[in-house]
């Protein structure tokens, strides 16, 4: 079964969504930066595990500390995460050249 509410604290890519959870119909997608001190800086992509290739909804986009990022359905956020589709997966550091962790939560809403 597919978790949808994730936090990630490390640098490392988490996978929020793996192929084949079948979780279709995403409403938004809710990025909260829940460090105390730093922006981050966050990937979020689809994986195509076939063809071995990332797709990305967001590249690089900095959250304030404290602040939120919504995507939505105009994003990207609807898509195939059946067996023969996409994993979504995420990534967020401090966005400097010697990446850091910096906390964030992660809420799917479908």
């Amino acid at each position: 079964m597919a978790t949808l509410l994730h936090n990630i604290t490390s640098t490392v890519t988490k996978e929020l969504l793996a192929l084949g959870d079948n979780v279709s119909a995403i409403k938004s997608i809710v990025i909260t930066n829940v460090d105390l001190n730093n922006a981050s800086f966050v990937d979020f992509y689809l994986f195509d595990k076939t063809n071995n290739a990332s797709y990305y909804l967001v590249k690089n986009k900095k959250i304030n500390k404290g602040s939120t990022l919504i995507l939505n359905p105009t994003d990207g956020v609807t898509f195939d995460n059946s067996i023969n589709g996409y994993s979504l997966r995420a990534q967020a550091s401090d966005g400097q050249s010697v990446k850091s962790a910096v906390s964030v939560d992660v809420v799917i809403n479908r």
